[in-house]
């Protein structure tokens, strides 16, 4: 039996029924070896990936918002906070790391300087764990309060290693209650279709050229959204209904445009101005006050309340990536070992424990913070896994870990993070195999393997012989490629599939190709953690492994801890 216990390691994102949910890690203290476990945990996409260049694959069989392939975040090398004395040519480096980054400081504008005025007077002083909510006033924090040759020496002095950096520039993310021009909240409807909203008629007028060519066939949904949804239709959708009702409005909306969407006009239709709870539609709809993002019925107002913080750090998150574009964390190195699998071990807990009390971490605001949770939570899940499950993890010196499902846009980018936030907390490891397997994972084109694949490790880890090492098998599936005996798979030691909609048998290509997926790894017999957006899909994912594999569930969701379960291979 391997009981589990849930930790957040994350923070909030919007899900595909509009509800908003808290990311969940996965953990807890095997009372003895498990030999086939499974590990669920309900949780969302992060925000940050959320709203970066998104993507929904196959018609949403597979829910993760991802990013498309020609606009990724930079792949860098982050700083070591175990240092030694700087040489000339880390001053060097310092200089021109500081020249580089002054444009980005100038463009905090000066409208931020009413959130400074925000902050508690003890902010500089402060000595416990921030949390996202704490950091909501906060203006964008600038990178250069990091940026100290103390801290830059530990990167390779004579480091001739070729590289590449991909940059990436946000999309525009639509919200119905907010502006399609500036974000701010809006207070005007498009005259026509009053599917999207303005702040000014000014803005009105501005968007108008972007709108235009939308407009006429969007005057077509909000009829068919008022007739359906709306008190006089009779009708009330449960959340698959909904889904699958505005899937049909895409396809009509697409072939009406003769062309695909782009995924901002998709998210009009996706999320349109309904109340969240009972999904009906009136003009007589309220939006809160608070955060300017939610509309809901009176009635409901109160289970609206529920998740107005969470919504607030959505709105801030939003102005702030509009405003000043990605942000890209700088995690510093630190080596120590590091427990996760513990109830009491939270995200909040474990940065404070690796920043300490410097000016970058108390200064971070919710947008860079909520970044850096994303960064973290694949790396983390894995690792509180490991420790789950393996009473040995401390004694591992070569660890495999296969990612079914994988995206390059979600799994396949920041690999640093892998180094810093899972080779780092175990010391005696030596060598981290990722092997990351989907048919939806395709590489950027014209870039050589190397250096997608490539993870720049600090000193300390290169002079201890350690490595992170990646591989891809893009487009293929899981249960093709371990029945090819040339491919020479290595074994893994740990599964992961993070958000993969198990239960959907239209998932890739129309087509159900989990059910032989499921048979593969269920055949491996060790430990396979899997992250669900909603308990409901949890539920769903569980009976679906259930109905290919007969498993035991050891941990069901309950009233003390709906958000994790682990089952094991029965006998």
């Amino acid at each position: 039996m391997c009981e589990v216990k849930c930790i957040r390691i994350g923070l909030y994102a919007m899900s595909m029924d509009g509800h908003v949910r808290v990311i969940l890690g996965i953990g807890g203290t095997p009372t003895n070896e498990a030999r086939n476990t499974f590990i669920w945990a309900v949780g969302t996409v992060p925000i940050s990936e959320l709203f970066r260049q998104c993507t929904y694959s196959s018609a949403m069989g597979r829910r993760k918002h991802r990013s498309k392939g020609n606009n990724l975040p930079s792949k860098t090398t982050k700083c070591n906070l175990a240092c030694e004395k700087p040489t000339i040519r880390d001053e060097a480096k310092v200089k021109d790391v500081r020249e580089r980054r002054t444009a980005t400081e100038k463009t905090i504008a000066t409208d931020d300087t009413c959130y400074k005025k925000e902050r508690p007077d003890g902010f500089h002083e402060t000595k416990n764990p921030v949390g996202v909510r704490s950091r909501l006033t906060y203006p964008l924090v600038q990178p250069s309060l990091f940026v100290d040759p103390s801290i830059l020496s530990n990167e390779d002095e004579n480091d001739d290693e070729e590289c590449i950096e991909l940059s990436v520039k946000p999309r525009f993310v639509f919200v119905s209650s907010l502006c399609m021009v500036c974000l701010q909240k809006s207070t005007l409807f498009c005259e026509r279709c009053r599917m999207v909203s303005y702040c000014s008629t000014t803005h009105r007028t501005q968007g108008l050229s972007q709108h235009r060519e939308l407009c006429e066939a969007l005057t077509e949904i909000h009829s068919s959204i008022v007739s359906a949804l709306s008190d006089e239709s009779g009708v009330q959708l449960d959340a698959d209904q909904y889904r699958i009702y505005r899937l049909e409005l895409l396809a009509i909306l697409e072939s009406e445009m003769k062309r695909s969407l782009d995924l901002w006009e998709k998210e009009i239709i996706l999320y349109p101005r309904v109340c969240r709870v009972c999904r009906r539609f009136s003009e007589k709809l309220v939006c809160c006050t608070q955060c300017g993002m939610e509309f809901f019925c009176k009635e409901h107002e109160q289970e609206h309340r529920n998740w107005c913080d969470e919504f607030q750090v959505f709105q801030r998150f939003l102005h702030l990536q509009h405003k000043h574009g990605c942000v890209d964390p700088e995690i510093p190195n630190a080596h120590l070992e590091m427990f996760v699998a513990r109830p009491e071990f939270d995200l909040d807990k474990l940065m404070h424990q690796i920043y300490g009390n410097s000016l970058y971490y108390r200064q971070m605001d919710c947008y860079t913070y909520s970044v850096l949770s994303h960064l973290c939570t694949i790396p983390l899940t894995a690792l509180y896994s490991m420790q789950a499950s393996c009473t040995e993890w401390q004694d591992k010196t070569d660890w495999t870990i296969h990612v079914l499902g994988a995206e390059f846009q979600f799994e396949g980018i920041n690999l640093d993070v892998w180094e810093k936030l899972f080779l780092h907390f175990l010391p005696k490891l030596k060598r981290l195999h990722l092997i990351l397997i989907g048919p939806e994972l395709r590489l950027p084109g014209g870039v050589p393997l190397k250096f997608l694949s490539t993870v720049k490790i600090c000193n300390k880890c290169k002079s201890a012989g350690r490595a992170v090492v990646v591989s891809f098998k893009p487009e293929k599936l899981y249960h093709d490629l371990v029945r090819d005996a040339s491919e020479n798979l290595a074994a893994p030691d740990l599964i992961c599939l993070y958000n993969p909609g198990l239960y959907r048998k239209t998932g890739f290509s129309g087509k159900d190709t989990w059910f032989e997926t499921i048979r593969e790894f269920s055949k491996t017999l060790v430990p396979t953690a899997i992250t669900s957006y909603t308990k409901e899909e949890m539920l769903w994912e569980i009976n679906r492994v259930n109905s290919v594999s007969n498993v035991e569930v050891l941990l069901p969701p309950s009233a003390m801890c709906i958000n994790t379960i682990s089952v094991s291979q029965k006998d």
